[in-house]
């Protein structure tokens, strides 16, 4: 099933006060530029882990119930479902309640179990559920591993801005190393 970003998250892994603590900053001159900074560590961090790290609202689609009995979901933890919808052919949804999915939150991937798998009637996007994931609500839930990796790239992006940097060098070696034990292995 494919993933959609709903909602993006409405907190950041750090605050732009923390960033600025850690930058040295005392002025508000550069808060919009620290605060995107912050934005592009946090997707940056996500891509390299393949997990979302705050609570975000993801909807996953399918054309068909994948086979075999759990849907995997492979971008991050599940927190809940709040539901789900199948189409008929002429675009009506059935909904499906929360309470009919059954989340292995713990599982290597993580996944859910449709306890109501109906039939959909359109051939393309006929099986909509909607998740929410991340490892919390809060920046304090996200494992402090990751907040450090966050502030230096926040860091080393504020410092060396404007110098020439070989876009193929990605994260460094000593941030990559602080996320390695986060990253979601695929096989």
């Amino acid at each position: 099933m494919i993933p959609v970003l709903l909602d993006g998250p409405t907190v950041e892994p750090i605050s732009l006060a923390e960033a600025k603590l850690w930058l040295r900053l005392d002025t508000t001159d550069e808060d919009d530029l620290v605060r995107a900074l912050i934005v592009a560590a946090r997707l940056m961090v996500e891509a390299e882990i393949g997990q979302v790290l705050i609570g975000q609202n993801w909807r996953l689609v399918g054309d068909a119930w994948p086979a075999g009995e759990l849907i995997p979901v492979r971008i991050g933890r599940i927190r809940s479902v709040s539901g789900g919808r199948v189409y008929s052919v002429d675009g009506v949804a059935t909904a499906i309640a929360a309470n009919r999915f059954t989340v292995f939150a713990n599982s290597e991937p993580p996944a859910i179990l449709a306890l109501d798998r109906l039939i959909p009637g359109r051939a393309y996007a006929g099986i909509e559920i909607d998740i929410r994931l991340g490892f919390g609500e809060a920046a304090s839930d996200v494992p402090e591993t990751i907040r450090l990796a966050i502030r230096r790239l926040v860091t080393l992006w504020y410092e060396n801005r404007g110098d020439t940097h070989d876009p193929q060098a990605g994260i460094p070696p000593q941030i990559r190393a602080l996320l390695r034990p986060f990253r979601r292995i695929r096989l």
